[in-house]
């Protein structure tokens, strides 16, 4: 009896907290999505004089691209959820499906598409999708867990949706992206349902670079602190040691006081203490040949002389001349992600950019005690489906709390994932998937 009362109550709270988790991403999903994500998009402007035509270019366009936006969520979520034994992060992961393939087939609707058997194959994908989902997330709320052929299909569905995702993605930044004002006459109600013909036959396959890397966007919401405040003079004075002369052209107040100024072919923001918080270079990297670990030396080089005691910890490919180095903390072999800077590295090796807002505003004096769990039994809490390529220890921020863990570097075919289990409990605690797309691989 005991035993029935605690299934029964891990099933009322694993239910209501599924209900109160659709409801909050529901709002946080759709808010982001309309309000953030399509403003950073690179959306071509409409000139056409009539006011009218311009208003419904930018909705369909705004429709497209949220689409696009949630057709990548829900790629990156159908793999997660197969490679992930957290039955928490299972349930979580099970509702961004739903409501990002309600967002698919939402904005879908909302553009002027003919009625095609592409059109209603890519729809009933999704529906199919969601409806999987659903049923999943039922399953988890009985106790049960996902068995092994559910695990093989939803790896199916995430096939489906990389290749789907990278078709809108593609077709969204294309010409034919213009729905009215790209000279194919109005209402170009035929373009988007024909090449959805294309899905079936391509690969979508492209080589781009690997640009961030796990928990690279971890403090997008978080502020710097101003304490120790100088004056612009003063920062200038320190930032002429670094790049020669800086002229200070103005003050950001957004999530905290920065101040910019202008160096030698580039900018420069720095923290309202004179710390750089960002460099960029308007000079284009030319070729070369730096490989890796030229790039890495490099970049912890530069973070040095900023004053940022670092080591490249991820490294990517390299696009248009320019390798990306995610540089942290590294305290007895162990990844201090929270103090993460990025680092552009041209081939001729000279660094053209640098983003140090997560090491400036996270950065102290770090306790990386790991617990006792060790290795191998950390191993176990991964799917067996997945070949760890590599393993490291990390520490690293989920929810406002600092975890020591074990970072599983591994592969499944041609997909990546990370996979963190608490060195504490044995449990999973973070994973993340490699997702191709126009601007590169990216870690979610």
């Amino acid at each position: 009896m005991v035993r029935q009362n605690k299934t029964i109550k891990n099933f009322w709270m694993i239910f209501f907290g599924t209900v109160a988790l659709l409801a909050i991403a529901s709002a946080v999903i759709l808010s982001t999505i309309m309000s953030q994500k399509i403003a950073r998009m690179r959306m071509s402007q409409v000139t056409d004089e009539n006011v009218y035509k311009i208003s419904r270019e930018n909705g369909y366009k705004r429709a497209l691209y949220v689409a696009c936006d949630s057709m990548k969520n829900l790629d990156a979520n159908l793999g997660k959820i197969a490679m992930s034994n957290d039955v928490g992060h299972q349930t979580q992961m099970l509702t961004d499906v739903v409501i990002h393939a309600n967002a698919v087939n939402q904005n879908l609707a909302d553009l002027p598409i003919e009625d095609s058997d592409n059109l209603m194959a890519c729809q009933r994908f999704v529906n199919q999708t969601q409806d999987y989902a659903a049923y999943l997330l039922g399953k988890l709320s009985e106790g049960k867990q996902l068995s092994v052929e559910e695990r093989a299909s939803l790896m199916d569905l995430d096939n489906v949706a990389t290749r789907l995702y990278g078709f809108l993605e593609e077709y969204s930044e294309s010409d034919s992206g213009m729905f009215i004002t790209n000279g194919n006459g109005v209402n170009n109600v035929g373009a988007l349902s024909d090449s959805l013909g294309e899905v079936d036959e391509n690969a979508f396959t492209y080589e781009k670079l690997i640009y961030d890397g796990p928990f690279s966007e971890s403090v997008e919401e978080k502020t710097l602190g101003c304490e120790g405040k100088i004056s612009y003079e003063e920062a200038a004075s320190k930032l002429e040691e670094l790049f020669g002369e800086a002229k200070f052209t103005g003050e950001i107040s957004s999530k905290g006081v920065m101040y910019v100024f202008d160096v030698q072919n580039g900018r420069v923001l720095t923290d309202c203490r004179g710390n750089v918080v960002q460099y960029e270079t308007y000079t284009e990297s030319v070729s070369g040949e730096k490989n890796g670990d030229e790039c890495i030396a490099i970049a912890e080089e530069f973070c040095g002389k900023l004053g940022y005691d670092v080591k490249g910890v991820w490294v990517s490919k390299t696009q248009d001349f320019v390798t990306y180095v995610n540089c942290a903390t590294v305290i007895d072999d162990v990844i201090v992600y929270p103090d993460l800077i990025k680092v552009a590295v041209g081939s001729d090796g000279k660094v053209v950019g640098l983003e140090a807002k997560a090491f400036v505003i996270n950065h102290r004096d770090w306790d990386v005690n790991f617990g006792e769990i060790s290795q191998e039994d950390a191993q176990k809490a991964i799917s067996d489906s997945l070949k760890v390529t590599n393993v490291a220890k990390a520490l690293i921020e989920k929810n406002g709390d600092y975890i020591p863990c074990y970072e599983f570097e591994a592969e499944m075919g041609d997909r990546q994932y990370y996979v963190y289990v608490d060195s504490r409990t044995g449990k999973e605690a973070d994973i993340f998937k490699v997702i191709e797309n126009t601007e590169g691989f990216t870690v979610m």
